[in-house]
């Protein structure tokens, strides 16, 4: 690089010489026979002691006997005799000329010549010198110290021997400088380390004040993080400096000298264009330590604001450091609260807040009311985040609907829908000379809010939802779009979702989740709820390995979940073991989970969890437990006007805890609220009119033709589950073999069934006796997945509504048919038959 122009020559930093593996390859440079021309080269950066390394040269000569001479400004290269040894000290320095002239002293391999240079700048007579050297002669490197000479020169301090190598990244004279160093204090490691190193720094700052301004520049870029890609010959100067290492990384020595040595206005700089990557690191939040400077704070809280939704614990970080920068308390707390909410730390959002006042000229007021109410949402405590936005008063377009999604959460119903100059009505107006009071056009997220509200009053009414099946899922889509990732109390998806699945369309539900997921629907904070909801409809629509998948999503990475979202995966874990476990398997599930469920409060978007918890409650007997969050349940579709979308499911639970339970009277408050809500809501109708039936199949009256209507209006609207149990019942209390036969036919059609994964194949010698005719019929092949996932003939005759013994006949039909003479030969025979089957 033609620009840059070597630092002007330093006092002698270090030696090399102390180092036991460069005093030996100097005496094997220098111990050769007298007929053997002394040819080699002394390679190293600035400071390595080169010079130093030449006297040493210079000196085993003279003790040998052998003639040696230095090259001076007046030295006449040509007449000098070829067996006397020529010693050229910083030959990177010399022009062309004289280092043509030893070029041509190279050459000839019986002329003693011995070169000491750094490896940049290397001109082409240089480059050319140095390898006719290297061909026939040594090579001794001053550039690194090796571990081991670090630790034989620190003898007895064998605390800061690794300390020492890793600080200084083996750079040679750096290593000797803190050698020396420790030769002159008594250093105990801790504190008096530190002592060291900062003297050390003294000295390196001053060599950064001898570069040019190019090289020191990068080297501050590089202590923050903060360097772009860097040309070649730079990171080659910064070498040849001792500043740099090979690859162009700074060592933590120099690091922390080049951030000390930076002003504030550098800092800024770097804060403002990003190229501060890492600012928590401890050895970066150097730089900062004791600088107060206004602008430094302004930038850093500009900085973590833009940064919390991609990376919040960075940007609480560098709100610290504004912070000691002097930003002001007051003005960041917002943004603060924010990054903590962003990262899940819901203490550190109430730690936070808690005293705090917010006049309203506070700045950010409206993102402070959002965290504070979300974050009470996310303790499972919806009416705190209702009180919340009461209290702030907030009179913007997103914080109404904000609200107005508590309030509606808790069971309150808030003011009449508000007029906006962003509605989504597309009817012309006829007035052809108003003229609109702004020019400004809607914004995204405007019309978002606009169109949840809408769609959500919608869904609290008797009438049919026509305006939620169309508002709430574009407004989802927008929502998405406008990329918003500040709190909402809950997300437009999952409100679009509970609504589908409330009419009983469980593709609709289905697809607005995944597409949220897809899209990243309030950013990386919000995946594991809506992975949480693909997982509970996944399970609704009877799709279980898609549910365990989905719930193992949202608990993937260690991520801790708030204690709502936590309750909701406890109740996915206990549905599907309700559904597809045996009541062993459902009893140690709900066990394991019982205490998650009992740290927070249902609330209106939540409902259909809590239906699940109730009729699981009541199927392992632990109805006491589940008695106070229903009621809190009832109440809030009570407090609503029981709409049928919302209330319809936790009506439906009631039905079922009654019948697990056999108490018929507890079935009447729930089946009649069905009845009602039947002509507002297909859900709902098909649950009233499957409530009917089993009322009358518990009474002992089993119309088939009634029973296997209801079962399939359940199965249409995502109850197969419930359909296939209605059928079991009847079949049950039938006294006709005919019904019997018709209503198990039709228990096995709507149970939901899981295909066991495909697991390893058995040796292909018990494969060999299966005939590839050798096919199992349709329920040969239900029994074989059974009779693989280790279940007993009781058991499978309970998840297939069949008789042990039949289960039984079965199984010894299908151990003939594959010639298995063992139950292990059995097993490993069906693996194969189902896999390929599968495939």
């Amino acid at each position: 690089m033609s620009t840059i122009a070597p630092a002007a020559p330093t006092a002698v930093l270090s030696t090399s010489l102390r180092f036991a593996s460069v005093e030996r390859a100097i005496v094997a440079l220098t111990a050769v026979d007298e007929e053997t021309a002394v040819r080699g080269v002394l390679s190293g950066n600035a400071g390595s002691g080169k010079s130093v390394a030449l006297r040493r040269v210079r000196s085993l000569l003279a003790a040998r006997g052998r003639s040696s001479m230095r090259l001076r400004a007046d030295t006449n290269i040509g007449t000098i005799p070829p067996a006397d040894v020529l010693l050229v000290d910083d030959a990177h320095l010399l022009g062309d000329e004289v280092l043509r002239e030893l070029v041509a002293r190279a050459e000839d391999p019986d002329s003693a010549l011995v070169v000491a240079a750094r490896s940049w700048p290397a001109s082409a007579e240089l480059t050319e010198l140095v390898r006719s050297l290297e061909h026939s002669g040594q090579t001794v490197l001053l550039s690194d110290a090796m571990p081991g000479d670090v630790r034989a020169s620190l003898a007895g301090t064998a605390r800061c021997e690794d300390r020492v190598i890793h600080d200084t990244g083996a750079i040679a004279w750096l290593a000797h400088a803190c050698i020396t160093a420790h030769e002159s204090v008594a250093c105990r490691g801790g504190e008096d380390h530190d002592e060291i190193d900062r003297a050390i720094e003294l000295r390196i700052s001053h060599m950064l004040d001898l570069v040019s301004p190019e090289l020191s520049r990068l080297i501050e870029d590089l202590a923050v993080g903060g360097a772009a890609e860097v040309p070649p010959e730079l990171i080659a100067y910064g070498c040849a400096e001792g500043l740099l290492l090979r690859n162009g990384l700074l060592a933590p020595l120099v690091a922390a000298a080049a951030r000390r040595r930076m002003p504030a206005h550098r800092l800024v700089e770097l804060v403002r264009t990003g190229a501060i990557d890492y600012v928590p690191d401890p050895g970066l939040a150097v730089g900062f330590e004791g600088v107060r400077d206004a602008e430094l704070a302004k930038a850093l809280a500009s900085r973590a604001l833009g940064t919390i939704s991609s990376d919040p614990d960075l940007a609480a970080a560098l709100y610290d450091r504004a912070l000691a920068c002097g930003a002001d308390d007051a003005e960041t707390l917002p943004g603060r609260v924010y990054a903590a909410w962003a990262a899940g730390r819901l203490d550190d959002v109430g730690t936070l807040l808690d005293g705090r006042e917010f006049p309203s000229d506070c700045p950010q007021r409206q993102l402070v009311a959002d965290v504070a109410a979300s974050s009470w949402v996310e303790r499972g405590m919806m009416p705190l985040a209702d009180q919340t936005y009461r209290a702030f008063a907030l009179t913007d377009e997103i914080s109404r609907t904000h609200a107005f999604l508590a309030a509606a959460g808790s069971g309150r119903l808030s003011a009449q829908p508000h007029r906006t100059e962003t509605s989504t009505d597309t009817t012309t107006n006829t007035n052809t000379n108003a003229q609109p009071e702004s020019a400004a056009a809607p914004s995204t997220i405007a019309i978002t809010m606009n169109l949840l509200e809408r769609g959500l009053r919608s869904t609290l009414t008797n009438d049919a939802p026509t305006t939620a099946l169309t508002e709430l899922p574009r407004a989802s889509e927008l929502y998405t779009a406008s990329r918003t990732s500040t709190p909402i109390p809950e997300l437009p998806a999952v409100i679009a979702a509970i609504t589908a699945i409330g009419v009983g369309d469980l593709t609709a539900a289905h697809s607005v989740v995944h597409d949220a997921i897809r899209d990243q629907q309030g950013g990386p904070r919000q995946q594991p709820h809506l992975y949480l909801w693909c997982a509970w409809v996944s399970l609704q629509r009877e799709r279980p390995a898609d549910a365990r998948e989905a719930l193992a999503r949202a608990t993937a990475n260690d991520h801790t979940l708030s204690p709502r979202d936590d309750a909701l995966a406890a109740a996915i874990t206990v549905g599907l073991a309700r559904r597809h476990e045996d009541s062993a398997g459902l009893a140690s599930a709900w066990q394991s989970v019982k205490a998650r469920l009992q740290r927070t409060e249902p609330d209106l978007y939540t409902l259909l969890p809590l239906g699940e918890l109730i009729i699981s409650a009541a199927r392992v007997g632990d109805i006491a437990w589940a008695q106070r969050a229903f009621d809190n349940g009832l109440r809030i579709v009570a407090d609503l006007g029981d709409p049928p979308l919302w209330s319809a499911p936790l009506h439906w639970a009631g039905i079922q805890r009654g019948i697990l339970l056999n108490r018929p009277a507890d079935l009447a408050p729930h089946a009649k609220a069905l009845v009602t809500a039947a002509a507002h809501n297909r859900l709902a109708a098909m649950m009233a009119q499957a409530g009917r039936v089993w009322t009358a199949v518990l009474s002992g009256h089993v119309d088939p033709e009634a029973v296997e209507v209801a079962a399939h209006g359940l199965a249409s609207v995502g109850l197969a589950w419930d359909g296939a149990r209605l059928a079991g019942h009847g079949a049950g209390r039938s006294d006709d073999r005919k019904v019997i036969a018709r209503l198990l036919a039709c228990a096995r059609e709507l149970h939901p069934r899981e295909t066991p994964r495909a697991e390893s194949p058995a040796p292909a010698s018990s494969a060999a006796d299966v005939s590839t005719d050798e096919v199992l019929s349709e329920r040969e092949r239900e029994v074989a997945e059974l009779v693989i996932q280790g279940k007993t003939y009781a058991e499978i005759g309970e998840a297939i509504f069949i008789s042990p013994r039949t289960a039984e006949h079965h199984i010894a039909h299908i151990r003939r048919r594959v010639n298995a003479t063992s139950r292990s030969e059995l097993l490993s025979k069906l693996r194969i038959i189902l896999e390929d089957g599968a495939a």
